[in-house]
C-alpha cells in the first residue's frame, strides 16, 4: 500500500513546476508542464495567456500594432486562412483579410474568466504548521521534527484550539505513517482507484507556491515530500468532515451561451452593416463561412502574435544585413548573455578598439565554491547543472587570510546572533532595550545618507576581517584535459577566434538593500550568485600554460602575449571591477588601467540611460545619487532587473554591433566556423535558450497574472525565511515576481511579449537539433518561443514552424525567391 500511494502522489505532482526558495531564485516558467501542448491551449481556469482584447485595440491606435501586423498574423495562423478565395458580390472590394481585421477591431469580446478566488478551507490549519517545520524558531525547535512532518504534526496537533475537541481526538488514530493516512482517506471517502490521482492533483493544486517549494525541498533537503504534506491536507480534511478539493471547472458565465453558428452570423451581420450596407444574403453567408475560420477564442491569439510579430521585425531590421568585423582590438570583453550586459557592450564599445562577447555568465564552469576556510559553500552554476567539482581559495598571504577567517567567523557569529535574537520568541524586546539607541543612530545614518552608511559597514567590515588577496584553487579540482575541455567548449560556444592582448571576463551581480527578491536580479539561473568566482576560475584556465597546448594541438592557439582577466558587472551602478590585480603580470597593468578608465566612462554613461526608465531617477541627477539606489533601504526600484526582455540573438557580434537594443536582448556569441561538429550550437540551444524562456516566461506570466502566477504588490509582502513570502499572513507561498518588478501602477515595466530565438548558423544544423531534442520542439512547435534563421549574413531569414521552414514575414514581399530549408524529423529516444 505505501509503494501504491507514494506512486499515485509522484504521478499527481508530476505537473508540479519546483519552486526555488526566494533567497536562491530561479526563474522558471510556471506553466511548464503544458510546454507540450500548444500556447494556446496552455491555459489553466483564470490564468491568463494574453492580454485583454482592449490593450491590443489600444496598441493598434497607437501605432504599436499595424494592419500590416495582423494580416500577417493572420495568413501565419492557420493554411485555410491563406487560402481563402478573393470575395465577390458587393464584398469585392475587401480582401479577406480587410474583413477579419475589422472583426478583431470591433467584435464583442467575452471578458476572460477571473482568477478563482475560493478559500482553501485547510490553509490555515497547515500553513502555520508548514512554516514552523521549514523555519523553525531559532529558540523553540519543534518537537518531533526528526521523524518528518506527518509524524510532528499528528504528535503536535492535537494540542492546536483550533481544531475543535472532538477532532484532535480522533486525531489520536490517526494512522501512524503518512502513506497509511492517505489510504484511510480513500477508504473514509470510499475513493474509487481511478479516481485517486485526480484527488491528489487537486489537493496540490490547492496551494500551489507551497506544493512548488516542497517539491523543491524534497528533491534538495529531503526533510519533507510532498506525501506527508498531503497526508496532513487529507487528515485535516477528514477530521473536519470537509470533502476532498475538488478539480477546478472553467468559469461558468451566468447567461445562456449562444450556439457557435448564431454567434458567427451575428458577427457576419454586423459586419456586413458596417462594410457593405447593401450586401445580400449570399454576402452574409459568405462573411459567415470567413468568420468561422476565426474564432472569437483565437483573437486574442492572433493580436499577440501582432504584437510580437511588429517587435520582431523591427529587430531584424535593426540588424546590420551585411556587417564587417572590427580591426584588431586591443581589448575583448565577454559579459554574461544578460539583456543588462548588452548596455555595457555598446557603450564599451564607442571605443573602436574594444571588441565584446556574449556567453552564459558562468563561463562554462560549474563549481561548488567556498571561501579559504569557510564553513559553507555555494553553487556557482545554473539550476540546469549539478556541481562536480569543489573549488576554494589558496591565500597569497596565510597569516593574513587567517586573520580574516577569524574576522569573518566573528562578523558571521555576531551576524547570527542578532538574527536569532531578533526572530526568536522571547528576546526581540530585550534586544530593542539593550541596543536601541545604537540601532537608531544606525538608521538615521542609512536613511538620509545611504552611500555613506554603506561605506562606513564596508570600512568597518575590512577592519575585523581584511581583505586578502588569492587565487581559485581550480587545478586541484579539475584535470588539464577537463580544464582543456572546458576551454575549448567555451571558445568554440562564444566564437572567440582572434586574440585581443587583454581578454576581460566580466560575471555579473546586483546589490540592493532590504529587498526580499535581491536574488532575483542578480542571476535568474544561478540562484542569484554572481559570476565572479566563476570569472575567476575561467581566468586561470585560459591562463594557464598547459591547458593553452592542449588548445594548440586542437586548433585553438591562445598567443603567447594574451592575458585573461576576471572581474565582475554590479548591473545597479554599472560599475566594472577588476578581481584578482595581483595576478595581473607588469606587461598587462597598462592595458588593465585603460580598460578600466574605458569601462568608468562607459558605467558613467550607461547609468544615465538607464535612468531615464527608472521609476524615480533622473537623468539630470548626479551619478551619485543614481548609484545610491543601490543601498537606500526604502528603495523600490533599485533597477529594472530583466524587465522587458523579448528576444534572443545568437550570432556573431557583427549582427548586432552598432545597434541599440535598448537592454531587452539576451546576447549569445556564436561564430559557426568555428564549430564545424555543432556541438557549441547544439549546447546553446539546448542550454541557454532553455533557461532564457524561463525568465521570459517568468517576467510574462507575472506581468499578465500578477496575483497568481507573480507575487502581487510587495507592500503586503511577510517573508518566512529564506524560503518565500506569503500575501498578508497566511495563505499561499508567492509563485512569481513582485508586480514592482514588472509595472508601476498600472502602467507596465514590462511588455509582454514570448521569446524570439533569432539565430545565424547553417540552417540544416539547426534543423537536426531542434528535430533530434523533444524539448526545443516542443517549445518551438507549440509555439511558446519563435525561432528565426539565416544560414549566414548574405542570406534571407526563415521562420521556424511545426510543418518547416517559411520565408520571414515582411510588411513588402521579397522580390528575389529563394529555395525553401529542408526541415527533417528526428524522433528522440
Amino acid at each position: 500500500m505505501t509503494l501504491l500511494v507514494q506512486a499515485q502522489v509522484a504521478q499527481a505532482a508530476r505537473d508540479t513546476v519546483a519552486g526555488w526558495p526566494i533567497a536562491s531564485f530561479i526563474a522558471t516558467n510556471p506553466l511548464a508542464p503544458h510546454e507540450a501542448t500548444r500556447f494556446d491551449h496552455a491555459a489553466a481556469p483564470g490564468t491568463h495567456l494574453t492580454l485583454p482584447t482592449e490593450s491590443y485595440r489600444a496598441a493598434f491606435t497607437s501605432g504599436r500594432i499595424t494592419r500590416d501586423d495582423l494580416g500577417l498574423a493572420l495568413r501565419a495562423r492557420g493554411a485555410e486562412l491563406r487560402e481563402v478565395p478573393p470575395l465577390t458580390g458587393a464584398l469585392a472590394h475587401l480582401s479577406p483579410e480587410d474583413v477579419l481585421i475589422e472583426d478583431m477591431l470591433h467584435a464583442d469580446v467575452p471578458a476572460a474568466p477571473a482568477p478563482a478566488t475560493s478559500a482553501d478551507p485547510v490553509a490555515d490549519l497547515v500553513v502555520p504548521w508548514l512554516a514552523a517545520f521549514l523555519d523553525p524558531d531559532p529558540q523553540w525547535q519543534l518537537p518531533e521534527r526528526d521523524r518528518g512532518f506527518y509524524a510532528a504534526w499528528r504528535a503536535l496537533a492535537t494540542h492546536d484550539p483550533r481544531m475543535s475537541r472532538p477532532a484532535r481526538r480522533r486525531l489520536r488514530d490517526a494512522p501512524e505513517q503518512a502513506s497509511a493516512a492517505i489510504a484511510a482517506c480513500f477508504t473514509a471517502w470510499d475513493t474509487r482507484e481511478t479516481d485517486r490521482v485526480a484527488l491528489l492533483k487537486a489537493e496540490l493544486a490547492a496551494l500551489p507556491g507551497w506544493t512548488g517549494y516542497l517539491k523543491w525541498r524534497s528533491e534538495h533537503d529531503g526533510d519533507i515530500d510532498l506525501t506527508e504534506y498531503l497526508a496532513v491536507r487529507l487528515t485535516v480534511r477528514l477530521l473536519l468532515d470537509l470533502p476532498p478539493t475538488e478539480a477546478d471547472a472553467d468559469a461558468a458565465t451566468t447567461a445562456p451561451a449562444p450556439t457557435p453558428g448564431a454567434e458567427v452570423h451575428a458577427r457576419a451581420v454586423r459586419l456586413a452593416d458596417a462594410l457593405a450596407p447593401e450586401a445580400a444574403p449570399a454576402d452574409v453567408a459568405t462573411l459567415t463561412r470567413l468568420l468561422a475560420l476565426h474564432p472569437l477564442a483565437d483573437h486574442p491569439f492572433t493580436w499577440q502574435a501582432a504584437y510580437e510579430g511588429h517587435y520582431r521585425r523591427d529587430l531584424l531590421s535593426s540588424l546590420t544585413p551585411h556587417p564587417l568585423a572590427p580591426a584588431a582590438p586591443h581589448t575583448q570583453v565577454v559579459l554574461c548573455i544578460d539583456p543588462r550586459s548588452e548596455g555595457l557592450r555598446r557603450h564599451l564599445e564607442t571605443d573602436a578598439g574594444v571588441e565584446t562577447f556574449g556567453f552564459a555568465g558562468f563561463f562554462g564552469v560549474p563549481v561548488r565554491f567556498a571561501t579559504y576556510e569557510g564553513r559553507g559553500s555555494i553553487d556557482s552554476l545554473p539550476a540546469l547543472l549539478q556541481p562536480k567539482h569543489a573549488v576554494t581559495e589558496a591565500p597569497a598571504d596565510a597569516d593574513r587570510a587567517r586573520a580574516r577567517t577569524r574576522g569573518l567567523r566573528a562578523l558571521d557569529a555576531a551576524s547570527h546572533s542578532l538574527h536569532v535574537t531578533e526572530n526568536a520568541t522571547a528576546t526581540p524586546f530585550a534586544l530593542a532595550e539593550a541596543t536601541g539607541f545604537l540601532f537608531g543612530v544606525s538608521s538615521v545614518v542609512r536613511t538620509l545618507a545611504p552611500t555613506l552608511h554603506h561605506t562606513l559597514t564596508r570600512r568597518w567590515r575590512d577592519r575585523i576581517a581584511p581583505p586578502v588577496d588569492s587565487r581559485v584553487t581550480i587545478a586541484a579540482a579539475f584535470t588539464v584535459e577537463e580544464r582543456a575541455t572546458l576551454a575549448e567548449a567555451g571558445l568554440r560556444m562564444m566564437g572567440l577566434g582572434r586574440f585581443a592582448p587583454l581578454v576581460v571576463l566580466a560575471g555579473h551581480g546586483s546589490v540592493s538593500t532590504n529587498n526580499l527578491y535581491q536574488a532575483a536580479l542578480d542571476c535568474g539561473a544561478c540562484g542569484g550568485n554572481p559570476g565572479a568566482v566563476n570569472a575567476r576560475a575561467a581566468a586561470e584556465i585560459f591562463n594557464d600554460p598547459e591547458v593553452r597546448e592542449i588548445l594548440a594541438a586542437r586548433g585553438l592557439e591562445i598567443p603567447a602575449g594574451t592575458h585573461f582577466v576576471a572581474a565582475l558587472h554590479d548591473t545597479v551602478a554599472d560599475r566594472v571591477t577588476i578581481l584578482d590585480r595581483h595576478l595581473i603580470p607588469d606587461s598587462h597593468a597598462t592595458l588593465v588601467d585603460d580598460f578600466t578608465t574605458r569601462a568608468d566612462a562607459a558605467a558613467d554613461g550607461l547609468v544615465r540611460e538607464r535612468a531615464a526608465d527608472l521609476p524615480g531617477a533622473d537623468p539630470m541627477d548626479s551619478l551619485a545619487k543614481l548609484r545610491a539606489r543601490a543601498h537606500d533601504w526604502a528603495e523600490v526600484y533599485p533597477e529594472l532587473g530583466l524587465a522587458g526582455n523579448a528576444a534572443m540573438i545568437i550570432g556573431p557580434r557583427e549582427m548586432t554591433r552598432g545597434a541599440n537594443l535598448h537592454r531587452r536582448v539576451f546576447l549569445h556569441s556564436y561564430d559557426a566556423a568555428l564549430d564545424p561538429e555543432g556541438t557549441g550550437l547544439e549546447t546553446i540551444l539546448t542550454a541557454p535558450v532553455v533557461v532564457a524562456q524561463w525568465i521570459n516566461h517568468q517576467y510574462y506570466f507575472s506581468t499578465l497574472n500578477p496575483d497568481t502566477l507573480g507575487a502581487g504588490t510587495k507592500t503586503i509582502h511577510n517573508a518566512i525565511g529564506g524560503i518565500g513570502v506569503l500575501a498578508g499572513h497566511s495563505g499561499d507561498l508567492q509563485r512569481g515576481l513582485p508586480r514592482q518588478s514588472v509595472a508601476v501602477g498600472d502602467a507596465l515595466l514590462h511588455e509582454p511579449l514570448r521569446l524570439s530565438v533569432i539565430v545565424q548558423a547553417p540552417i540544416d544544423r539547426i534543423s537536426a537539433i531542434v528535430s533530434g531534442n523533444q524539448v526545443l520542439r516542443d517549445l518551438f512547435d507549440n509555439e511558446w518561443i519563435s525561432l528565426t534563421a539565416r544560414s549566414s549574413a548574405a542570406d534571407p531569414w526563415w521562420t521556424y514552424t511545426a510543418l518547416g521552414w517559411a520565408p520571414t514575414p515582411t510588411t513588402t514581399p521579397d522580390p528575389t525567391p529563394t529555395a525553401t530549408p529542408t526541415l527533417t524529423r528526428t524522433e528522440t529516444p
